[in-house]
């Protein structure tokens, strides 16, 4: 597994904006065995990358080892959360009420707060 999260790395390093580097950011998001969970669903949530959305409500669940090691696992889950608002799809938007919905109260919580941001334009957006 590791072997197979280095490749994706090593890949991502030479890949320019665009859908393949999406993808692979995506295909990092739900591995365990790394530490950059947080910048890559940042990443996907300022690049609107619409095709992440299952990605994102599957990874907002997973009790990933390091983020639960470092304190970071609501810190990463309210990430998902903002980054699903800046999608700002109807796919995005029932990513949100899915959380709404959790017992987890923390999930709750984010999955309100970014309904409440949905959609959330980006500065450099052309219509913001």
């Amino acid at each position: 597994m590791q072997e197979e999260i280095q490749k994706l790395f090593d890949t991502l390093a030479s890949t320019p904006n665009g859908p393949e580097r999406e993808a692979i950011l995506t295909a990092l998001l739900v591995q365990d065995g790394h530490g950059l969970h947080e910048d890559i669903v940042f990443e996907l949530g300022l690049s609107g990358a619409s095709n992440a959305v299952p990605a994102i409500s599957k990874a907002v669940v997973i009790p990933f080892q390091e983020l639960v090691r470092w304190g970071n696992l609501h810190e990463f889950q309210r990430k998902c959360a903002y980054a699903l608002a800046r999608i700002g799809t109807e796919e995005s938007r029932e990513a949100l009420v899915v959380m709404t919905q959790s017992p987890d109260e923390h999930l709750r919580q984010y999955g309100e707060e970014g309904l409440s941001h949905w959609p959330m334009p980006y500065k450099g957006d052309k219509n913001s």
